[in-house]
């Protein structure tokens, strides 16, 4: 009988599954790239200009929601749900739903009730609870003691009322309900303009919008309000030291974003200043490779300037501009993947670190940043309990790390943890440990074992 060789209808499928086909409208794209399809969205979004912000954000939350929505009917059980709602949950925290934002935490518990992400599903459900109720019972006291001022205009009466509004707008705050939280801190400003935290609540109206909403604008206009309403206040000495601080960067950053947009428009080749001369194609070449390394200077400062205004979606995206647009300067875009994990992770988003890592690793594995990379990797795999992709990498970190760096002897006590064997059942601790495994080998990276 003829053996039928199946390698080529194999071959045929893998390809349809990686590249993806579109035949009868339907696409078959692997789940993992479908929700790191989802988490670019959601960054994009986070990072879209504030006006007009809400259409513009609003498009790109749509999509990334779609996106999980169908990793989630995709494989309704597993480590790409989990990710998937709690994804879900932080687009619906932007649009303040919190009974949605609840569902989709709940169901992660649901899945995995003793894993990393039911744990942060877990808290979260709790904050959520906390600051609702608070902003039911401080309401309640509002009213109250807003009712007795009323009839009887005492001294308790006033702070009762002026402490239960500023704690319902903490509250707000709190959730991240940043609108709802505005609008109480106007409240207090407005009701209670003697009581001793009005000048607080002033400056925390200016604080959400230059550092949750990033509205430069309507921050502004609300810090130069602490110095007018409450001249003689630290508020309004903190809120004239911010305004001069943001302002200069400010400033530098258009600046750098209309040169980086005029190389963009006329491009590199064609955009040569007056004060350089062209003899020949020596010379051009020359000169192309400068103002490259010119443009590369500029990414690198706008998303530094980002930082400094701890606006990190723009930053992020500022390094994944340089590290995707600026492909031949590798090692440049492999400082840029570092800093962009190192973003991501300071601000628990561990798997899109990991993922910047990775692409460190593929762009340049010769670069400086490399050992720190593999080591910052294996804290983001132990973080969210991938603890035998973490003891692998922690082990490459010291095959690789000559010297003795920063994070070596802490490696090496991480790694001895690991390798213990407390109850004598022949598991190792990462091993009793482990809860589930790393989408990538944690041990496959270019040059980590040159």
């Amino acid at each position: 009988m003829k053996r039928l060789n199946l390698f080529p209808l194999v071959c045929a499928l893998l390809t349809v599954m990686l590249l993806g086909c579109t035949q009868g409208g339907i696409s078959i794209i692997p789940i993992g790239a479908k929700l790191q399809n989802a988490e670019d969205v959601f960054d994009e979004a986070e990072a879209a200009a504030v006006y007009p912000y809400d259409d513009e954000k609003q498009k790109h939350y749509d999509k990334a929601l779609a996106l999980c929505l169908e990793v989630i009917k995709q494989e309704a059980k597993g480590k790409y749900a989990q990710r998937a709602h709690y994804q879900i949950a932080e687009i619906y925290k932007r649009q303040h739903n919190w009974d949605k934002v609840t569902q989709h935490y709940q169901a992660i518990v649901d899945i995995a009730p003793n894993g990393y992400y039911a744990d942060e599903a877990k808290n979260a459900i709790a904050h959520i609870h906390k600051n609702r109720e608070v902003i039911c019972l401080k309401n309640a006291e509002y009213h109250k003691y807003n009712a007795r001022y009323e009839q009887d205009a005492t001294e308790e009466n006033f702070n009762g009322a002026a402490d239960a509004l500023y704690e319902v707008a903490r509250a707000h705050e709190e959730l991240g309900d940043n609108p709802e939280a505005i609008r109480n801190y106007e409240r207090m400003v407005k009701e209670f303009a003697e009581h001793p935290e009005a000048p607080q609540a002033q400056f925390q109206i200016g604080n959400i919008y230059f550092y949750a909403l990033y509205d430069y604008f309507s921050g502004w206009t609300a810090f130069v309000e602490v110095a007018e309403k409450f001249p003689n206040t630290n508020e309004a000495i903190e809120a004239k030291r911010l305004l001069i601080y943001t302002g200069r960067i400010l400033t530098e950053l258009k600046d750098l974003m209309d040169e980086i947009a005029l190389y963009e428009q006329k491009g590199v080749t064609t955009h040569i200043p007056p004060r350089f001369s062209i003899d020949s194609d020596k010379d051009k070449d020359f000169l192309m490779k400068v103002m490259a390394d010119l443009i590369v200077q500029n990414l690198q400062q706008v998303a530094s300037n980002w930082e400094q205004l701890r606006n990190y979606p723009r930053a992020i995206q500022a390094y994944k501009k340089l590290a995707t647009e600026m492909p031949t300067k590798k090692f440049a875009a492999a400082d840029a993947f570092y800093r962009a994990g190192t973003l991501y992770q300071q601000n628990g988003r561990y798997e899109r670190a990991i993922r910047a890592y990775n692409s460190l690793f593929d762009t340049a594995p010769e670069s400086t940043w490399r050992n720190e990379a593999v080591y910052q990797q294996a804290v983001c795999y132990r973080a969210i309990r991938e603890f035998g992709s973490a003891y692998e990498l922690f082990k490459a970190y010291m095959n690789i790390t000559k010297g003795d760096t920063p994070y070596l002897r802490e490696a090496e006590q991480i790694v001895r943890q690991f390798e213990l064997d407390q109850d004598k059942d022949g598991y190792l601790f990462y091993q009793e440990q482990e809860e589930g495994t790393s989408d990538q080998d944690a041990t496959s990276y270019p040059g980590m074992h040159d």
